[in-house]
């Protein structure tokens, strides 16, 4: 596929990001909620630390799609 992406591709491209991101954001949020709610019920032997770092680095992957999608919508240059 030739670079630049033509418009149209450009588009759906940053269209997928942003409904992955969103998808994905809202799914890590839900996680991180019952979470919370299993270290009330529980205390301290609810928590995992591996659980609860893969979810926040699940949640700065959600946070760099949208913002990857955003920056592709508006044109920007997604390269930093």
């Amino acid at each position: 596929m030739p670079w630049p992406l033509p418009p149209a591709t450009r588009r759906l491209v940053a269209w997928l990001f942003l409904t992955a991101g969103f998808l994905l954001l809202l799914g890590v949020g839900l996680q991180l909620w019952v979470m919370y709610a299993e270290y009330q019920r529980l205390g301290n032997a609810a928590l995992s630390s591996t659980a609860l770092v893969v979810r926040l680095i699940m949640l700065v992957a959600a946070v760099m799609m949208l913002r990857y999608g955003w920056r592709e919508r508006r044109g920007n240059d997604t390269v930093d």
